[in-house]
This record gives C-alpha cells, structure tokens and sequence, in this order.
C-alpha cells in the first residue's frame, strides 16, 4: 500500500492506508460490532499485511460510526462464530488469538475508542499499545449479567488495570466512563468526539517521526520483560541494548543528532 489512501475491504474488516497510518475498522455497525470469528480473522489478516507494508509505522483500530468500538462477542443465540461456541477438542480460541496477535504485532497499535467497548471489546483495548476515547463512549464487561465470565479477556486487561478496579468491573458488570478509563490507566487521552481524530493523527504522526527499528525492539523488550523477575529483566536489557546499538537508525541517529539534522530512518 502506498502514501494517500488506498484501501482494501473485507466484508466485515476494512483495511485502509493513510499514509503512515493503516486504519483497520469492524465494520457490523447493525451489531454494534460485535466480534466474532470471521471479524477476528479479519482483524488478524490485516495486521498481518500492515506488518509487511514498510509504508506503514502505525496501526490504528476502531469500529465503524460513533455508536460502537466493539459491543464485545456476539452472544446472540445461534450467533455463528460467537465468542462462546467453541470445539472442546481444539484448545485454540479465536478471541486469545486476536489479542496475542494484536499485542505481539511488531508495529505500535492504537486503539480509536468512537463508542461503547464491551467485554472483548475492551480486550482489544488493553491488548493495544495506545488508546484514545470519545468522551461519549464507555468500557465494561458486562458477560457477568448473562451468566457468564470473560475468561478471554482477563490476560490482557489484568496487564493494564489495577487488581480491585478490575475485580469491580468483572463482577458487577458496571462499565467505566471515559474519565474513569482515563484515571485507571485504560486510556492515553478522552476527547470529544469531533477531536478523536485529530488527537489520533497527532499520535501517528509523532511515532512516525521516530526510530522504526527502535520501536520494533523496544516493543518486542517490553512484552518479553513483563513476566520475568527484576533480575532477568535486568539481564536481558544488557543483552539487548547492545543490539539497538548497532542497527541502522542508530547510527543514523547519532550522525543527525551530531550534524543537527533531522534523522531519515531506514527501520533497519
């Protein structure tokens, strides 16, 4: 994909390039784009081309219209692909699936909160590197008022959220305003919904300014990180710093910033 603003449309995915920016949107506003299998494959696929299109620093995720994000899986009765219809012979879920692919995507991914994000809505959420909220929107997990718990989603939101706020959210299925997202950490910035885009694009266009092979380092650093003990942590910096040292940008950076010029990356 390349500059301007070309695009690729799946039936429930629209993959769009925006210069720096590949926008990837649910597209089952009738639903309130609710995920299921075939959205989630949608989801996947296209982040998996993004990481190949050089063209490309930023990943941005976000629902289509203002009503919804994602209103979380589609649990209507018969949903085909629904959240909880599953193989019990086959270990592997869609859901866990589409946030580790999310979270290990090598490209930093921001979530574009336009309306209401519920239970694996709010996975996709915590499983993104940024997020920035519509003042007007709200995040929940509400699968406790059906019965049911969001197992799915517990790893990549209990990664971002305090423990007790958390255990609230879970248990009495009462969703968070966006200012309450913003005090606990869910969220980078609230704006109002005429704003949400601007404030996006600011962000793409302050990561694009910087490193590529940094951020793909640094990323991959900070995920290996988070469950090992301060020692291996420790450990495995000294061994990896070296690493960012010699590649292309580095050097690059050095140069630039002894000539006092602006950096031209090559994400090597």
């Amino acid at each position: 994909m390349q500059g301007g603003a070309s695009e690729m449309t799946e039936s429930v995915v629209q993959s769009q390039a925006l210069g720096k920016e590949v926008r990837i949107t649910i597209r089952r506003p009738d639903n309130r784009n609710a995920l299921n299998r075939e959205v989630a494959d949608g989801i996947m696929a296209a982040i998996c081309a993004a990481e190949r299109d050089s063209d490309c620093r930023v990943i941005v995720l976000t629902g289509e219209g203002e009503r919804a994000f994602c209103a979380g899986g589609d649990i209507k009765a018969g949903a085909d692909g629904g959240p909880f219809v599953q193989d019990p012979a086959d270990p592997d879920h869609f859901a866990g699936r589409l946030f580790e692919t999310i979270q290990a995507c090598r490209k930093p991914t921001i979530a574009r909160i336009n309306g209401v994000a519920m239970g694996a809505g709010a996975g996709i959420i915590c499983a993104c590197d940024l997020a920035v909220m519509a003042d007007h929107a709200r995040i929940g997990t509400p699968e406790v008022k059906v019965g049911l718990f969001p197992m799915t989603i517990v790893p990549p939101m209990i990664r971002v959220l305090p423990r007790r706020r958390l255990m609230e959210m879970f248990i009495t299925g009462v969703p968070l305003t966006a200012e309450e997202a913003l005090q606990f950490n869910l969220v980078n910035y609230v704006t109002d919904a005429a704003g949400l885009d601007d404030k996006v694009a600011e962000l793409v266009a302050q990561i694009a300014a910087q490193s590529p092979s940094a951020i793909r380092l640094g990323k991959y650093a900070c995920h290996a990180m988070e469950d090992m003990t301060y020692p291996q942590q420790m450990r495995f910096a000294e061994t990896l710093l070296p690493r960012v040292a010699q590649t292309e940008d580095a050097r690059e950076g050095f140069d630039a910033f002894i000539a006092k010029r602006k950096p031209e990356w090559t994400g090597r």
